[in-house]
């Protein structure tokens, strides 16, 4: 059954929020009419397989975070046990995102895999705080969705097409990427380093800095704190941590710190974004 919860408008994007339960193993299909980015919140116990290929070619895979869907295009998905995920979609006209990215849905019937776990450290918290937007709106809301919806489907064409791009000496490649984004999900109790980061990519920490500014148009210290946010954001959602364990998880020294941090990055409060945002039933971890 799928319950929406918040949805907000922009002349080239809609965001919505919606929870989605099933009592049961089960099979669908549906497809959208518009191009759409979703972030998948699960509560710690749902498991989801899903596909783009016709029923006489399935070929199941887990779904991941972050999922991108091509209009118009069928997509099978199926579940083994009860369970309840929250949805947060970005929805694009097809000449918008033509315009800004180029045609991503011939991309989608080549590369499904990609597709369905979209490879990115940041979009978890990008699409975290559009979902805080779409819930408690302000003022500026629709600004704000409208320019953090942009760079939601820069992020995204930028994680898909990573592999099609060229490759040489002088430049991160594609295998840098999953390096970082490796090293970033397996982190536990500590910091992000971008030494630790520099030399499992083969660079020095100066030469790895330079060439991730010059590539993704953000610093390496930027991206971090984003892929910490985006990390507490899934606690503060998906658990009932309290605020002191996901600040020592992260690589805190404080929780007072980690709350400063958290703000100055989302423009709210950990406790805020907890109570605005994560499902009514989580799972302890």
């Amino acid at each position: 059954m799928l319950n929406p919860i918040a949805r907000l408008k922009t002349p080239s994007i809609e965001v919505q929020v919606s929870e989605f339960s099933w009592k049961r193993a089960s099979e669908t299909k549906m497809s959208v009419d518009r191009p759409a980015i979703t972030l998948v919140l699960t509560g710690g116990n749902s498991h989801i397989e899903a596909s783009y290929f016709g029923s006489h070619r399935r070929s199941f895979q887990q779904l991941g975070r972050v999922v991108f869907t091509p209009p118009d295009t069928p997509v099978f998905g199926r579940t083994r046990k009860p369970g309840k995920v929250r949805l947060v979609s970005c929805y694009y006209e097809r000449s918008h995102l033509d315009n800004i990215v180029g045609s991503l849905i011939e991309l989608s019937q080549s590369q499904p895999q990609g597709c369905m776990n979209v490879p990115s450290a940041l979009l978890p918290a990008m699409m975290s705080r559009l979902m805080a937007e779409a819930i408690s709106p302000g003022f500026i809301s629709k600004a704000l969705v409208e320019s953090l919806g942009q760079s939601v489907l820069l992020e995204c064409a930028h994680a898909l097409l990573a592999d099609d791009q060229e490759q040489d000496r002088g430049r991160l490649t594609p295998r840098h990427f999953r390096i970082i984004d490796d090293y970033l999900h397996r982190l536990n109790h500590q910091a992000p380093s971008v030494a630790e980061l520099a030399e499992a990519c083969g660079f020095s920490e100066r030469y790895f800095s330079k060439l991730f500014r010059e590539q993704t148009k953000q610093s390496i210290g930027q991206y971090l704190r984003a892929a910490q946010i985006a990390k507490a954001q899934s606690y503060l959602t998906e658990t009932e941590l309290p605020l002191k364990e996901i600040a020592a998880r992260l690589g805190f020294s404080a929780a007072s710190n980690f709350s400063v941090a958290f703000r100055t990055v989302t423009g709210v409060t950990p406790g805020h974004f907890r109570q605005v945002t994560r499902p009514t039933r989580v799972a302890r971890l």
